[in-house]
């Protein structure tokens, strides 16, 4: 980790964290509110960002949509806190985090392994969680922390959606950030990064890439 990098934390707990994130470099900086961690990411060469969901969630739009073109830059960690016995839930591998964290390539890996797949789906607006106007597409790889959609149609304009996949056990609609949109022909569709992904979601998606790698 350069001398530069800092773990920004957003949590109104930080004790449940314990000392996960110490050790590695600069102590970690924890923040209550998303419109002080956007105004701290301002001057921030190198930083990664531990993302507590639920307080993601309850940002406005406009935050959420700040607060993930910095994803493109900075290695994210999402997280679930459960203060009732005292622990948190990490949605994503933290030596994947801090891997990324340490390198100063440029050449990032991906949170979780992406396993190919065949999943049909359906997406709808950010604002629509019913799922009442929803467009088809099928997921050609997938993981814990995202997903392609091949997809003819998308919503233009916006950047995120509600992801429903039938497949899984629980259909209940991923809220996501479309990381990048493509219409070229031989791939067109969506890069997806869920936020607000259930546990037994994860879970089952992470069992996909247990039985491939059998």
């Amino acid at each position: 980790m350069t001398a530069e990098s800092t773990i920004f934390v957003l949590t109104d707990t930080p004790a449940l964290y314990g000392n996960d994130l110490t050790g590695h470099g600069n102590p970690p900086v924890f923040i209550r509110d998303v419109p002080t961690l956007l105004t701290r990411l301002k001057d921030a060469e190198a930083a990664g960002l531990v993302l507590e969901i639920g307080k993601v969630m309850r940002a406005s739009r406009a935050e959420r949509d700040r607060l993930f073109s910095y994803a493109g830059c900075f290695p994210v960690l999402r997280t679930k806190p459960n203060p009732r016995v005292g622990s948190v839930a990490y949605l994503d591998p933290m030596d994947r985090f801090l891997d990324n964290l340490n390198d100063t390539s440029g050449k990032r890996q991906r949170g979780h392994n992406r396993v190919g797949a065949l999943l049909p789906c359906l997406f709808a607006r950010e604002d629509d969680p019913s799922m009442a106007e929803t467009l088809e597409g099928l997921i050609l790889d997938i993981s814990p922390g995202g997903c392609f959609i091949k997809a003819d149609k998308t919503f233009k304009g916006e950047t995120f959606a509600q992801v429903r996949i039938p497949g899984l056990a629980n259909r209940r609609p991923i809220y996501s950030s479309i990381r990048w949109c493509s219409s070229d022909a031989k791939k067109p569709g969506l890069g997806i990064m869920f936020i607000d992904i259930a546990k037994d979601q994860a879970q089952e998606i992470a069992q996909m890439q247990d039985t491939v790698a059998d």
